[in-house]
C-alpha cells in the first residue's frame, strides 16, 4: 500500500507508542548509574510495528489515527498470511510479530477505541528448527565470496558482515550495532577486541579478531564514507532477503536450514574444535546457560571410536611413521585442524 501523509498531524497515537517503548526501556535500566539504554526488546518491536502499519495502513507510526489503531481478527489473519507468502517469514517470525502488535495494542487499548481480544487466536505451530551450520569455516567464507560477486548493492559491506559474523560468532542484531569505537587493539594479547556492549545476555563480551581482518575491514571506510556504524547500510531485512538469494545462487538445498544464524552457528563449532572446553566456548559466545549452547549450537556427531571403553585396549602400530615422507608429513600438517598445529608449534617451541 502506497505511503500516506496527513496534511493535519495528529500525533497522540505516537506520543502514546513512544510512552510505551519509553516503558519497554526501562526494563534495560541499569541501578547504578540511572542511565537508561534503548533495549533490544524495543528495537525489534518497534521494526515489527512499523512494519505492520506499512502493510495495513500505509503510514509510519509518526502519522496514525484513532481509526488505525482499530485492528479487526481478519486484518490479522490476512496479515500473518502475506508474511508466509510474500515475505517468506516462519512461523515463529510471524507469530513474534504478532506479538509485539498485541503488546502495543493492549497497552493503547485504556486510552484509546483498539481492543487486544482480537488476538485471541492461536499462534501458528512452531517447531524447534534450530539453524544448521557451514560444513566449516571455508564454506562460510564461499557463502560471503557469492554475496560479493552476486549482490547489487553494497556488496563488500555484505560480504565482511558474513566474515565479520563467523569469526566473531555475535548475532546478527549485535553485529549491526557494532561501532568503530567498539574495536580496541589489545597488546597484551597482540589482536582486536570487539566489545558486543549490547547482548541479549545485557553483558558486554568481548572478542578478538585478528589484526589482518581488522585491516580488511577498514576497506569499508574507503567504500562507504565515515560513519559510527561498522555496518550501517544493513539492515535485518536486507540480510535476510540477500541471505535467500546466495542460497539460492549457490543451490544450498533448504532441509540443511543454513540461516543467518548459521553464521553463530558455525563459530560456535569451531572454538569448540580448537579449544574442547565448553566453559570457554561459552565465554566466547556468551551462553549463560551451557545446556543451551549443547542442545543447539555444537555438533552432535560423535567419535565413539574415542571412547575411552576403546582406546584403553587399543594398541596403536606407529612403525608407519617410518614409511612417511617429509612431504607427506607436511601435507598431513597443511590439512589438519587449528588445534593440532597449535600443539604442533608448542611442541616445537619446548624443544
Amino acid at each position: 500500500m502506497k505511503k500516506q501523509t496527513p496534511s493535519v498531524r495528529d500525533y497522540s497515537i505516537f506520543n502514546d507508542i513512544n510512552r510505551w517503548f519509553d516503558e519497554l526501556d526501562l526494563r534495560n535500566r541499569d541501578d547504578k548509574s540511572a542511565f537508561i539504554e534503548k533495549s533490544n526488546t524495543r528495537t525489534t518491536y518497534e521494526r515489527h510495528i512499523r512494519e505492520f502499519f506499512n502493510y495495513q495502513v500505509g503510514k509510519d507510526i509518526e502519522y496514525l489515527t484513532e481509526e488505525d489503531v482499530i485492528i479487526k481478527k481478519n486484518d490479522l489473519m490476512d496479515y500473518r498470511t502475506y508474511l508466509a507468502k510474500n515475505k517468506n517469514n516462519t512461523n515463529a517470525t510471524i507469530n513474534n510479530k504478532i506479538a509485539a502488535l498485541k503488546s502495543l495494542i493492549k497497552s493503547l487499548e485504556s486510552e484509546h477505541d483498539c481492543e487486544s481480544s482480537v488476538f485471541n487466536f492461536r499462534p501458528l505451530p512452531t517447531e524447534k528448527n534450530p539453524a544448521g551450520s557451514f560444513e566449516g569455516i571455508p564454506e562460510a567464507e564461499e557463502f560471503a565470496e557469492a554475496a560479493f560477486i552476486h549482490e547489487r548493492q553494497n556488496r563488500l559491506m555484505k560480504k565482511l558482515f558474513i566474515l565479520f559474523s563467523v569469526r566473531t560468532g555475535a548475532r546478527k542484531s549485535e553485529v549491526l550495532r557494532v561501532k568503530w569505537e567498539d574495536i580496541t587493539y589489545s597488546s597484551k594479547h597482540d589482536c582486536y577486541l570487539v566489545n558486543f556492549k549490547k547482548t541479549k545476555q545485557k553483558k558486554a563480551r568481548p572478542v578478538g579478531i585478528s589484526s589482518s581482518f581488522y585491516e580488511e575491514l577498514l576497506t569499508l571506510k574507503n567504500e562507504y564514507g565515515e560513519h559510527e556504524l561498522i555496518f550501517h547500510k544493513l539492515t535485518v531485512d536486507s540480510i535476510n532477503d540477500m541471505w535467500h538469494r546466495v542460497c539460492r545462487v549457490l543451490n544450498i538445498p533448504q532441509e540443511r536450514n543454513l540461516r543467518p544464524h548459521s553464521l553463530r552457528n558455525t563459530a560456535t563449532n569451531f572454538s569448540y574444535n580448537v579449544s574442547g572446553d565448553i566453559k570457554k566456548v561459552a565465554a566466547f559466545s556468551g551462553h549463560k546457560n551451557i545446556n543451551v549452547l549443547n542442545d543447539h549450537y555444537l555438533n552432535k556427531e560423535r567419535d565413539y571410536s574415542q571412547d575411552p571403553g576403546v582406546i584403553i585396549d587399543q594398541d596403536i602400530d606407529i612403525d608407519f611413521l617410518d614409511t612417511v615422507t617429509l612431504d607427506q608429513f607436511r601435507q598431513f600438517f597443511l590439512d589438519c585442524d587449528v588445534s593440532t598445529l597449535k600443539k604442533l608449534k608448542k611442541f616445537l617451541e619446548l624443544k
